[in-house]
Order: structure tokens, then sequence, then C-alpha cells
């Protein structure tokens, strides 16, 4: 007996194209007036996710559905049960059972094995687009399982990953890799909110210019992605400090390296980097969103150490 057919591939397609260009615009992130456009396929106008369903199938495509949509957590904390794990993603049925409409599109994807956009909420109004994402029954019947592969694989029916063993094993390193790319997303809302959404240093309050660094890195014992070992930080200054060009005092004063501040050149150096020597670092209101001494203490000894 012949696989079933994925009679939607086309479309599929078009809607992962159409992803790829937003993002290479908009970044990895999407606000909800951009998904909400939708894309086009065949001279026609289709949606990528409904805002108030979870599980989606737009009108035009006539089988499984074409996307699944997780709102953001509470508090912006990435503790959910579907990060906590490196397995997959566990994703809940809507609350009718397996056999509401809307859940026998999801079961149907796991039926043809067809690719899924999940849209994972990592701020009200914000997503990461996963795709393609692919759904497995779970032992439990109120929740399927997400595994993310990696999107070069996708091209056209058949040209991912086929031999079934590795393909699990693809899966697994796609999904864990995009769960370490959540993890920093909710790292980065939180401490661009604890600081206003501006520079630390320099006060730019353009958040797509905004990163958040890390005090401690991440590789150290110490350095969680929690906001007391987070610095908002613009492009600029977030590069400066990562390279030991610009130094945080335990007491929040900035200093700028002898061997920087012996160079002259043009207003971004002048300005945009010598001009913050001896200015104080903008911290966040609440106290318990403050930097860490200590982090900062042993990150400025390194600074010292190379400056």
């Amino acid at each position: 007996m012949a696989p079933p057919v994925d009679v939607d591939w086309q479309l599929r397609l078009a809607a992962f194209n159409k992803l790829r260009a937003l993002i290479r615009i908009n970044g990895e992130l999407l606000p909800w007036s951009v998904i909400e456009e939708g894309f086009d396929y065949g001279g026609k106008s289709f949606r990528f996710a409904n805002q108030s369903k979870g599980i989606f199938r737009p009108a035009g495509m006539v089988d499984a559905a074409l996307s699944i949509k997780t709102t953001v957590p509470r508090q912006g904390a990435p503790k959910y049960e579907d990060i906590a794990t490196d397995e997959a993603f566990v994703y809940l049925f809507q609350s009718r059972g397996p056999e509401y409409h809307d859940n026998r599109l999801l079961l149907r994807a796991i039926e043809l094995g067809a690719p899924l956009i999940y849209f994972y909420g990592v701020e009200p109004g914000i997503y990461r687009p996963m795709w393609p994402t692919y759904a497995t029954s779970s032992s439990m019947r109120d929740r399927v399982l997400l595994t993310v592969e990696p999107g070069d694989h996708l091209f056209e029916p058949g040209a991912h990953v086929s031999d079934p063993a590795m393909r699990i094993v693809v899966r697994r390193c796609g999904t864990v890799e995009v769960k370490k790319r959540l993890h920093q997303d909710f790292f980065r809302t939180a401490v661009l909110r604890a600081y206003g959404q501006r520079c630390a240093v320099c006060r730019l309050p353009r958040r797509e210019l905004l990163d958040a660094a890390h005090i401690l890195p991440d590789g150290h014992e110490r350095g969680e992605p929690i906001i007391p070992n987070g610095l908002a930080l613009c492009r600029l200054h977030h590069g400066a400090y990562d390279t030991n060009l610009l130094g945080i005092r335990p007491d929040h004063v900035i200093e700028i390296s002898t061997r920087l501040m012996a160079e002259h050149d043009g207003p971004t150096l002048e300005y945009g980097l010598k001009g913050f020597d001896g200015q104080s670092l903008h911290p966040p209101s609440k106290n318990q969103d403050r930097p860490d001494p200590n982090h900062l203490a042993e990150r400025y000894e390194l600074f010292r150490k190379t400056a």
C-alpha cells in the first residue's frame, strides 16, 4: 500500500519560502502584525496562523494543518515542560479531545509526515517560527511530541533525511539547537524589559539594535541566563564589552581600555566609545534586576588584565 500523499505540499513550500523572506527582513523573531499578513500561492492569499487558534489550516488547504502556535509562557519564564526536555517539544491538544476538528488536523499531519510551522511565543505578540516541525504520537492521549528538522534538509517531498534512524538523530539535534535559541530569546526579552528597552551605556532606545549581554559568559559555571547576569547593550557596546574594550566596575562606572583611549579616529570612536569613559551605567530601576556586583567584579578583573 502506497504511503499517503500530502496534496498541500506546494502550498506548504510557498509558506516556508515566504517565512524565509520575512526573517531576512525582520530577523528571527516576528511580530504578529507581520505573521498575520500571510503569503500568496497560485494567485491567492493564505494565512499562516490564527490569533485565537493553536492549530491552524487556512481556507484553501484541503488536508492536514499548516501551523501550530504556542502563546507566551506566564512571566516570560522559559520553564515550560516543552523546553525543559531535550527530546521534543510537548504540545497539548485543544481541550475538546483528539476527535475535535482542529486536533484531527494535527493527527492528520502525523499520518502524512507533513512538515508544520511552529510559531512559538517568546513575549506578547512576538513569535519565533520554527520549521519544518514534525509531530509524532505520544503515549499520552492528550498530547503530541514535536521535533524540528534543520530547514536546509527540506526542499521537496522526500528530500529531507530518509533513513529513519538518522532522521531521529537529525531532528533531535535540531530540536536541542532551537531550544537553546528559545532560552536566549527569553533571556533577551527579560533583560531588555528590565532595562526599559534601552542600552545601559548610551540609552539607545531601538530594540532591534539591542542585545542581552552576559556578564559572566554562557560557559561559566555561574553564567546563567538570568537578569542579574545580563546587561542591555547596543550592538556597539556589546561588542566592546565582549572584547574587553569596555569594562564596567562593580560600582557601575564605565571604563574604556587604555589602548582604545590612546587611539584617535572618527566620531564613532571619540563619542560612541571614548566619550563614555568615567560615566555611570544606567541600571534597572528594580533592585532585584540590577547587575550582580560579584559578577561585575569578576568580569572587571578580566577587563583589567587585558585593557
